[in-house]
Parts: C-alpha cells; sequence; structure tokens
C-alpha cells in the first residue's frame, strides 16, 4: 500500500508539476474563462487525490483534513496565480473542498484493500488531467485542433455506466471488503430475529405462562412443561398486528385463535411427550413447547 502511495504520489506530482507549468508558461494565450476552469480542474483532482492517500496513511480525520486544505489551498494559489485573482480564488476554495472531501473518504471509508479504490481514483486523475494537459496545448499552439463534437454522447454515457458496473461489482464482490459491512448485517439479523426466552414449568403443579408479543417474535418463546398437565397461557398482544394477530399451536388443539389487542386467555393440555411449535398466523414467528 505504502509503494503504491509513493507511486501515486510521483505521478500526481508530475502531472499536476507539468499542467501548471503549461498554465505559467502559455498565461498569455489562454482565455480567462479558460483559464480559471483549468485551475479548477487541477486543483479539484490534485486536491482530491492527495486529501485521499493522507486520509488512507492516516486514518484519523484531523491531520488528513488538514492536509488536504492545505494542499489544495496551495495548488489552488499556484496555479491560479498566472491566470489572475478570480482563478486564485475559485482555484483555491475548489482545492480545499476536494482535499476536504478526499481525507473525508481516505479516513472514514476503510476498505480492506485500499488500493483497489486509490488505483480507481489515480486512473480518474489521468484521463482528466491528460485532457486537461491536451485542452493547453491545443487552445495555446495554432497549428492543433481538437473537434469535441466528434465524441459521441452514448461514448461518454456508457463509460459512466462502465464506471458504476465497477463500483456495483468491488461492492458486491470480495475484492474490496468494507469493515462494518458484515458486521452491520449481523447485527441487523440479529435485531430482527426473536431473543430465545427459555420458561421452564415441568416442576409446577399448576402451570402459568406470561407470553408477551414483541416486534421480534414471542417471549418466551421455548417451553418446557410436563405430560398430561393442564397449562394456562395467556397472550398479551400489545396492538393489533395482521400477523401476530393469530395464534397456532395445532397439536394442541389452539388453531387461528385470533389475538385481540390486549390480553388473551388460552389453556391447553400437552398430552404427548416431544418438542412442539406454535406461531403467528403467517408462520413467520416461531417458538416451542417441549414436552418431558
Amino acid at each position: 500500500m505504502y509503494i503504491l502511495s509513493i507511486i501515486t504520489i510521483t505521478i500526481i506530482s508530475l502531472i499536476t508539476g507539468y499542467s501548471i507549468y503549461l498554465l505559467h508558461r502559455h498565461k498569455k494565450k489562454l482565455a480567462n474563462l479558460s483559464g480559471i476552469m483549468v485551475v479548477i480542474v487541477i486543483t479539484m483532482m490534485g486536491g482530491l487525490l492527495a486529501g485521499y492517500i493522507s486520509g488512507i496513511l492516516s486514518g484519523s480525520l484531523f491531520l488528513p483534513v488538514g492536509l488536504g486544505t492545505l494542499i489544495g489551498f496551495i495548488l489552488g494559489f499556484i496555479s491560479g496565480q498566472p491566470v489572475g485573482i478570480l482563478a486564485i480564488l475559485g482555484g483555491s476554495v475548489s482545492g480545499i473542498l476536494s482535499g476536504i472531501v478526499g481525507a473525508l473518504l481516505g479516513a472514514i471509508l476503510q476498505f480492506d484493500n485500499p488500493a483497489i479504490m486509490l488505483g480507481i481514483f489515480l486512473g480518474l486523475y489521468v484521463i482528466i488531467l491528460g485532457l486537461v494537459i491536451l485542452f493547453i496545448i491545443v487552445e495555446t499552439n495554432g497549428k492543433l485542433s481538437f473537434d469535441t463534437k466528434g465524441i459521441s454522447p452514448f461514448n461518454i454515457l456508457s463509460a459512466g455506466l462502465v464506471l458504476i458496473a465497477l463500483f456495483l461489482f468491488l461492492y458486491s464482490s470480495d475484492f474490496v471488503k468494507i469493515p462494518g459491512k458484515s458486521e452491520a448485517a449481523q447485527a441487523k439479523e440479529e435485531a430482527a430475529a426473536p431473543q430465545k426466552t427459555e420458561l421452564d414449568l415441568t416442576k409446577e403443579s399448576k402451570p402459568k405462562i406470561e407470553m408477551m408479543v414483541t416486534p421480534t417474535g414471542y417471549s418466551p418463546n421455548v417451553i418446557k412443561v410436563k405430560k398430561g398437565v393442564p397449562v394456562e397461557l395467556n397472550i398479551t398482544n400489545p396492538g393489533d398486528n395482521s400477523c401476530f394477530s393469530t395464534f397456532m399451536m395445532p397439536d394442541f388443539g389452539l388453531d387461528n385463535v385470533n389475538l385481540k389487542a390486549g390480553k388473551t386467555n388460552l389453556s391447553f393440555t400437552p398430552d404427548k411427550a416431544g418438542q412442539y411449535t406454535f406461531s403467528c398466523g403467517m408462520n413467520m414467528f416461531k417458538g416451542t413447547v417441549i414436552v418431558e
């Protein structure tokens, strides 16, 4: 990773330095508006890459944001100086903002393999700065011309779709693992799954169950009872719910029982040993009755 970062910094320094050199050399041949736009593009891309690299290497927020801000401002001032005060202001602001954004991306999006994302950003940087250099050369050389009308909009659209597909592929593959992604999914599954709450009534002569309907299922949802001993089952449903409004325990004669909002008093006699299931009407939330 450090080797790639050094290579990226070297490439950025060379290309950005050459772009600024061309600006200083041909400052009299560039129109004011064209020069300002070139300055903004140079500082925006340079600040973004500089901030992103500092964010990756540091892993914190304060230092990368500070470095990104400083580098963006310096790039804006140096590249905008030959064009004019508006170019300095526009370049400095764009450099500062892009430096901050790059630092945030590098520090917050801590990929297990950040080299891939750095490579993508570097590729975009080379392409965009290459076009900037080409523009400066064509704009300042009367013998050369570049007809942008020959570039079909469908080519640009296709390139954008390819880039989006690349990001989606990386997101769904194992090439780039995002820390927190699997943890968050696991936490979500655990939150959605009902917590196993077990109630043992095998030693009770008059077993009584107070069951609650919760957003994640029944509580308790694992019940141990004694064979042949009648059980009183009181189910509290806090509200009308299309799924929980029906309770089913067909093995013990409780089939499609309507659970109104509030408490519903039921009873059953476990007359056979084994494990039996109770559930909601849609069979989405379940529990187990263990008869010993």
